[in-house]
């Protein structure tokens, strides 16, 4: 029996109602499942590059002369390259509150946020961000993303490229990303990486628990960046008893 028919009859036998499903499609879950591990990191990145194209291109993008872009750029200053990832800056105009980072290493940082967070206490979001895309997380969920993707997963079949999917599948993919649900573990990876990045530019780590409690108080599960980057409140108390 194959590896892919293997993999669909385990599936199958968590299921309760195994009985009507089609082993076809399970073997076809399974190639997905085989497509997402086996693309590689260059073509994530490719995803990532896309992805940020097209999300730009779907919100305001403050220009250059803007306060907001001006802002983002001076806190950002010392951190257009980290450990030697090119990184990109851009601020979305709106009254949401979120920041997300691409495996390409784009990050952007809601307008929303802004109006809400100190220099320092923003320094440490996008840290944070930074962190998720240095460990390797958004790769991780990139891929994981992928896995409920048909048309992600032709980038395994030959002759296929990041070029050649369509702007509906690379815009389901940034959708995902931008709300991208990270696990504990990575959370507290992320967070910790935030906390180096604002050290390096000497400031307290005071900042990262008040901007986490103070994103538990804008709006729980109204706020996206809550939905994405659960119990705030509780990291802010780890930060709090961390060196």
């Amino acid at each position: 029996m194959s590896k892919k028919v293997l993999v669909a009859a385990a599936l199958c036998l968590s299921l309760s109602a195994c009985e009507t499903m089609n082993i076809a499609g399970m073997v076809g879950a399974a190639s997905t499942l085989a497509s997402a591990a086996s693309i590689s990191d260059s073509d994530v990145t490719a995803l990532g590059l896309r992805a940020q194209q097209q999300l730009d291109a779907e919100n305001k993008v403050a220009p250059a002369n803007n306060a907001y872009a001006k802002r983002l750029n001076k806190i950002t200053r010392n951190l257009q390259s980290y450990e030697g990832r090119q990184l990109n800056y851009q601020v979305y105009l709106t009254d949401e509150v979120n920041a997300f980072a691409l495996p390409n290493g784009g990050v952007r940082v809601y307008s929303g946020l802004m109006d809400r967070m100190t220099d320092d206490e923003l320094l440490y979001v996008i840290g944070h961000e930074i962190g998720h895309v240095m460990m390797g997380h958004s790769k991780q969920q990139t891929r994981a993303n992928m896995m409920s993707s048909a048309a992600l997963q032709a980038l395994s079949s030959s002759g296929t490229t990041v070029g050649a999917l369509s702007s509906g599948a690379i815009g389901q993919l940034g959708h995902q990303l931008v709300n991208a649900q990270y696990s504990q573990a990575h959370e507290y990876e992320a967070d910790a990486y935030g906390l180096k990045i604002l050290k390096q530019q000497g400031k307290s780590k005071d900042a990262a628990a008040s901007a986490l409690r103070k994103l538990a108080a804008i709006g729980g599960n109204n706020s996206s960046m809550f939905s994405s980057h659960p119990n705030p409140s509780a990291r802010a108390d780890r930060i709090d008893k961390m060196d």
